[in-house]
């Protein structure tokens, strides 16, 4: 999840040489709507984290958390130093906000423990179905404390979307317990970062975003880690490292996402993470997905596309 969760440059330091253009001036040739980029770059997120997320489930059934938390942070310490272009941490450190960015750096460590701890001690059906509260946190959040428009067509969208996900977990009728509380507090912190994001994305370069939200994992997992160690075998020291590098540009995209579009608009694309899932799922454990699936997907894929279309006829107007 973290995520959190498209087109994205094939060298991501021409991206954030892109960043912060303004819109284009009268008389110039338009670039895609910024909005319709954001949903684009978004997409492409869920997509590394799909990947991420499915390597790291596979990982975390002989490793402990605090050992794959460690090597997204360091992935992400990493790449944020690619994307700027800077060698120099303390360069690309400055920062106008430096409490919302340690808010957002701290709500990506709580985010990251409680999904995976979650995980371990939940059916992943029922884990993923909590999650997809999500979108829904992000809009009312983004209405609330950013005063983005939220109109009955974006509700409606998020509404769909929600609906196509729990078609598809359709979650199991058994009590979850108190374990329950590990996805819902995941889906809160997760929901402030994304508004946190959103807030302060474009006041800050994407790498000194990425900098800045490993530093909470990075320096709290330093110590974790060592208390919990086992020795990772040769296939685990490549899954921990593919971890660390897809997670790190997936919360690179979507930073870069947020800075183009509103929080309220991307939500209902977020759903999109099942469809990823799914696939993953019967790729890896052979889980082929049944009817019920297929008709969620679609409900899905339709909101997002709907969004979507709106979003592009408003770039040519």
């Amino acid at each position: 999840m973290t995520s959190s969760g498209a087109g994205a440059p094939a060298d991501p330091r021409a991206g954030a040489a892109r960043e912060y253009a303004g819109p284009a001036e009268p008389g110039r040739p338009a670039g895609p709507h910024p909005h319709v980029l954001g949903i684009v770059l978004v997409v492409s997120g869920l997509v590394l984290i799909n990947t991420s997320d499915s390597i790291a489930k596979w990982t975390l059934e002989a490793l402990p958390i605090a050992l794959v938390l460690l090597f997204q942070a360091c992935g992400l310490f990493l790449l944020a130093h690619v994307v700027s272009g800077m060698a120099n941490p303390l360069r690309l450190i400055r920062t106008r906000d430096p409490w919302w960015q340690a808010a957002r750096s701290l709500c990506q460590l709580c985010s990251g423990l409680c999904f995976y701890a979650g995980l371990r001690t939940l059916q992943f059906a029922d884990v993923v179905a909590i999650l997809f509260v999500g979108p829904l946190v992000v809009t009312a959040m983004a209405h609330v404390f950013l005063g983005e428009r939220v109109g009955p067509r974006r509700w409606a969208a998020c509404a769909a979307g929600l609906i196509g996900g729990l078609v598809i977990v359709r979650p199991g009728a058994g009590a979850m317990g108190w374990a329950a509380a590990w996805p819902a507090l995941a889906v809160l912190f997760w929901s402030v970062y994304i508004v946190v994001t959103r807030r302060i994305s474009r006041r800050n370069t994407t790498g000194n975003m990425m900098l800045w939200a490993s530093f909470a994992p990075l320096i709290a997992m330093a110590v974790a880690a060592p208390l919990t160690w086992q020795t990772p075998s040769g296939w685990q020291w490549a899954a921990l490292a593919a971890i660390g590098l897809l997670s790190a540009t997936s919360n690179g995209v979507t930073i870069r996402a947020y800075g183009l579009a509103p929080a309220s608009l991307l939500a209902p694309f977020t759903y999109l993470e099942i469809v990823g899932a799914t696939l993953f799922g019967w790729f890896i454990w052979r889980e082929f997905p049944d009817l019920w699936t297929w008709v969620g997907a679609a409900i899905i894929v339709a909101a997002g596309l709907y969004v979507l279309r709106r979003e592009a006829r408003a770039g040519r107007a």
